[in-house]
């Protein structure tokens, strides 16, 4: 269960999204490396069984076997180089071109060895080119499958006016039967295609998920506000608007705290940001879960709650005013900080846009701040003065 979740987190988070390239690129030599050592073993497996080695072109064995073992050291060497002189500035520059068209060179060297066209070399040819457009900047990418591409088009001209041989790996006892009927031919396309078909999935899902994360990320750091982490003012406008057009019922409480620029010119802006936090955090912790509660600008929040009459609208705001005045705020060598709000509230009716309904709750706001301030004011006593 430990290693499970901590593979979720590392799906969830942003590690490899945040990898520079340098990284990256050891990442797809270790990975190389591993499908090679899958090739290899595969290999070896099928010339240790005669039966299976009657369809391998033997006069390729060891000639083969040897480019296989050296291709699979000189990822390895190319990861370690990568990561040793990382901060090097022509290493950073030129080694991801480098190390991206080795990988593919490399890999396409092992899908000419075993069919230019057959489904191993094609579908890993599109796996890899779907991951690595997502991994790499674009201009890595196309400078590898540029001439990739030529090769692979020129190989499968040539092999089709039979100028080169054609899958020249196996033997010629293999090419000459109907492929797909054979079993050892379709046993070893599904074989030698896993690896970098899984890895080109595995890599896929933890890029999108990761990717996904990000994009969430954002579209929630567009909506909070930064430093208190409650919804900022466009979220509380959004909101409105959408009350407005479904033409739900709604209160509005507009607070202000009091003599917040005394705090901000005594004590600091620090400790005016920490002022803030702790009334974001009362607020946040008092609404409903129908109810909302925003920064809406400076020392200015706004509750909307969600079909509240009058009496239940005052009521929620003179709670919230006296958590705030009771909130001790704790300062340097123990010194304590007390500080008051003050309230204006307005209820939205019907037909009666979200700017009205707005200004009416400013208007009893500075009402509250008339009268003396740390109260809580209704629009409708203006109305009635």
């Amino acid at each position: 269960m430990k290693l499970w979740r901590k593979f979720s987190a590392f799906i969830s988070g942003e590690i490899i999204l945040n990898w520079n390239t340098l990284t990256k690129c050891c990442l797809v030599m270790i990975l190389g490396a591993l499908v090679y050592a899958l090739w290899i073993s595969w290999y070896l497996f099928v010339f240790s069984f005669p039966t299976l080695k009657y369809w391998m072109n033997v006069d390729l064995f060891y000639s083969h076997l040897t480019l296989s073992i050296i291709i699979f050291f000189s990822y390895l060497l190319l990861a370690w180089l990568g990561w040793k002189f990382k901060n090097n500035t022509w290493v950073k520059d030129y080694f991801p071109y480098f190390s991206i068209l080795y990988f593919g060179s490399t890999l396409i060297y092992g899908g000419f060895n075993i069919g230019i066209i057959s489904p191993a070399t094609i579908g890993s040819y599109i796996s890899l080119m779907s991951v690595g457009v997502v991994l790499f900047d674009r201009k890595i990418i196309y400078s590898a499958a540029i001439p990739i591409s030529i090769f692979m088009l020129s190989a499968i001209i040539l092999s089709s006016l039979q100028l080169i041989p054609y899958a020249p790996l196996f033997s010629q006892e293999l090419n000459g039967t109907i492929l797909s009927e054979n079993p050892f031919w379709v046993n070893s396309m599904l074989i030698l295609s896993f690896p970098i078909l899984l890895f080109s999935i595995i890599l896929f899902e933890i890029l999108l998920t990761q990717w996904r994360n990000r994009e969430a990320q954002i579209q929630n750091m567009s909506l909070l506000d930064p430093l208190t982490n409650i919804f900022n003012r466009r979220s509380l406008a959004q909101r409105l608007m959408q009350m407005q057009l479904e033409q739900t019922a709604y209160a509005l409480v507009l607070l202000d705290l009091d003599h917040f620029k005394m705090i901000n010119d005594t004590y600091g802006h620090d400790v005016g940001d920490l002022v803030l936090m702790k009334v974001a955090k009362l607020l946040d912790m008092h609404v409903g879960q129908d109810d909302m509660v925003g920064r809406f600008g400076g020392e200015e929040f706004l509750l909307i709650l969600n079909n509240k009459n009058t009496e239940q609208t005052i009521f929620i705001a003179e709670q919230c005013r006296k958590l705030i005045e009771q909130e001790e705020i704790i300062l340097d060598h123990e010194q304590k900080l007390y500080v008051t709000a003050s309230f204006g509230v307005a209820i939205s009716e019907q037909d009666q846009s979200k700017e009205v309904v707005l200004r009416q709750a400013d208007q009893a706001l500075y009402l509250a701040k008339h009268k003396g301030r740390n109260q809580v004011r209704h629009y409708a006593e203006i109305q009635h003065d």
